[in-house]
């Protein structure tokens, strides 16, 4: 991470110590259906965009590693089952 970035987990008892200048922040995370509903909609109207780099299946998963550590990437990998 570069110095006066941002780090977030969704795991309060995993929030590393600060440093570098470096934000750190837990968020909780709750179910909700209906509101992930109305972020669906949003995407499918075209309001939010998603950003994907690339999908892969499980079988790919050192493939998608390799390609994460070469940096430069816009957007997320996701593994597809």
């Amino acid at each position: 991470m570069r110095d006066g970035g941002a780090y977030v987990t969704a795991r309060p008892d995993a929030v590393p110590a600060a440093g570098r200048g470096v934000r750190v922040a837990a968020v909780q995370v709750h179910p909700d259906g209906e509101r992930l509903a109305d972020l669906v909609a949003l995407v499918d109207g075209g309001v939010l965009t998603t950003r994907v780099a690339g999908p892969h299946s499980p079988a790919e998963v050192a493939k998608a590693h390799a390609r994460l550590a070469e940096g430069g990437l816009r957007g997320r990998l996701v593994l597809v089952p």
